[in-house]
């Protein structure tokens, strides 16, 4: 197990998400996750080289730089800018992608790469449809940002307990240990809520977008 630039008990959530074998990685910005046997075998054949950590990592790098281009070259994606404050984009859209179309355009659109070409919706009845899909999945947002406070408030006070190393803190640490866990069963339902809604709304977002091209709506960019 390979788990650079994350603390102990993150490690540990992830874990408890995916299973016991997976390759997870987050790379300029974009979380990446398989179960890919092929993928898994190129991962484990890198760490277990005799070989220094660096040139380890190194490889880790160029294996899950390579599959995420692989995956977005299979999926269709999309930015959603239903203000001009937040955008809604899917999994496939890299931060170069997000940063290109905020740049370019104002106001709201949908932006989408389907089937190797990439359109624009400006339409604002259109825009303001494609949004209405994602409201349930918007309205998790101020429970996971709680979730996120109470788990960055008990592992600073994990951190401060373990630099004590006395007996006195045992108690309040196993509370805090305990409190972790529950925070991480509760991260990961809102996960699993997430992702439940997200396919939902892009289950209706798609057709939507395939009409908008049929009847023009939608401009080839």
């Amino acid at each position: 197990m390979l788990g650079e630039g994350m603390s102990a008990s993150a490690l540990k959530q992830i874990q408890e998400r995916f299973g016991r074998e997976f390759l997870w990685a987050r790379r300029n910005g974009q979380t990446f996750v398989s179960h890919d046997d092929d993928l898994l075998d190129q991962a484990r054949s890198a760490v277990q080289r005799n070989i220094t950590r660096s040139e380890q990592e190194r490889r880790l790098a160029a294996i899950t730089d390579a599959a995420m281009r692989r995956d977005r070259v299979r999926h269709d994606s999309y930015v959603l800018a239903g203000d001009a404050s937040h955008a809604t984009i899917s999994g496939g859209t890299t931060i170069q992608d997000v940063v290109g179309v905020r740049n370019r355009y104002r106001g709201k659109f949908l932006w989408v790469r389907r089937e190797g070409r990439t359109w624009l919706i400006e339409d604002p009845d259109w825009v303001d449809r494609a949004t209405a899909f994602f409201a349930g999945e918007r309205s998790l947002a101020p429970e996971q940002a709680a979730v996120s406070r109470e788990e960055t408030e008990l592992d600073r006070e994990e951190e401060r307990l373990e630099d004590r190393r006395d007996d006195a803190s045992r108690p309040r640490l196993e509370q805090v240990r305990q409190r972790q866990a529950e925070v991480s069963r509760r991260e990961a339902e809102l996960d699993r809520r997430e992702e439940e809604l997200e396919r939902e709304a892009e289950s209706k977002l798609w057709p939507l977008v395939d009409d908008a091209i049929r009847r023009g709506v939608a401009r080839p960019l």
